[in-house]
Parts: structure tokens; C-alpha cells; sequence
């Protein structure tokens, strides 16, 4: 009797668990029906999945070579953003994915706009699915490095504010 209620709560909890990731990966995956027209508090669903922290990592990463259109403006793109794109942005709400370390690439320069190079790299279609390979495996070697950060209140925007956002993954080489 003790076997058949353990493993009940067992099956409870790996469905509990499964129901959750689920959840996740459906909001990840609606990243292309974003209203908001930027990244802003109005995006709501945006910060929802930054809310979810490192459960939505693997989500994002997989999405990162997705380059269905969105509603999304940048100030460093002259084209609205693209899912893989509005991906990155939440991964690096969430923890620190260092562009070098990860692509072995120096981003160093911003243009006189104050757009980060990298930018110039990662909005490029063609960089796209080498840069999702170059995370994956990255994150999945890296990830017990990751220690996780409390924002101080005064510290936090107002998005992590409203959004509940009180950490931050930081990683430690």
C-alpha cells in the first residue's frame, strides 16, 4: 500500500511538474502574437515568461533561431524584431548569457547610435541558428555556474517591479 501511494504521489507531482513546463512553452511560443509595440511594461506576456526565470531558459533558447515576424520595435533595428530576437532580449532579463564567451566574437564597439555591435551579428537571419547551437551548449555546460542574484528594490525597473522580477541570474566562470 505504501508503494502504490508513493508512486501515485510520484505520478502527481511528474504531471504537476510537465503541467507547468507546458504552460511555459505555450507562452514562448506565443511570443509572435505580442501586442505591445515595444518591450515595455506593456508587453505583458514578455514579462510573464521573464517571471517564470529559469524554468523558461530552454524555451527561449529554442526559439532563438525563430524568425517569424512580431509587432516589436528596437531603436537598433530598422525592421520590427523577430521571435528569435525578442527571445534574446528575455534571456538576458533573466541571466547573463555573455556574447563573447558564447560566439568567441569581440562586441566591444557601440555605434554612435548606441547599439551594440552584437547587434549587428545577431540581427543578421543567416547567424541565427549557429548563435541557438552556440547557446545550447554553452547554457548546457554552464549552467551550475549560474548563481542566482537578489535585485535590490532599489535597483529593480519598473517592469521587475510589476512583474514580481526580484532575481537575476548571474554567472560565475
Amino acid at each position: 500500500m505504501k508503494k502504490l501511494i508513493a508512486t501515485a504521489v510520484f505520478i502527481h507531482c511528474l504531471t504537476f511538474s510537465f503541467g507547468q513546463n507546458a504552460v511555459i512553452k505555450a507562452m514562448v511560443d506565443s511570443l509572435q502574437y505580442l501586442k505591445a509595440g515595444t518591450l515595455d511594461c506593456k508587453a505583458d506576456l514578455y514579462w510573464r515568461i521573464i517571471a517564470k526565470g529559469s524554468k523558461a531558459i530552454p524555451f527561449l533558447i529554442d526559439k532563438l533561431n525563430d524568425t517569424t515576424s512580431t509587432n516589436i520595435s528596437h531603436k537598433c533595428k530598422a525592421t520590427k524584431l523577430n521571435v528569435g530576437e525578442v527571445s534574446y532580449f528575455a534571456l538576458q532579463e533573466i541571466g547573463d548569457f555573455p556574447a563573447f564567451v558564447i560566439t568567441h566574437i569581440q562586441f566591444d564597439v557601440s555605434l554612435e547610435n548606441g547599439c551594440w555591435v552584437f547587434f549587428d551579428y545577431f540581427f543578421d537571419n543567416a547567424n541565427k541558428t549557429r548563435y541557438k547551437q552556440l547557446v545550447n551548449t554553452w547554457y548546457k555546460k554552464n549552467k551550475p555556474k549560474f548563481k542566482v542574484q537578489k535585485i535590490l528594490k532599489k535597483d529593480q525597473t519598473d517592469c521587475q517591479k510589476r512583474y514580481k522580477i526580484n532575481t537575476y541570474l548571474n554567472w560565475e566562470d
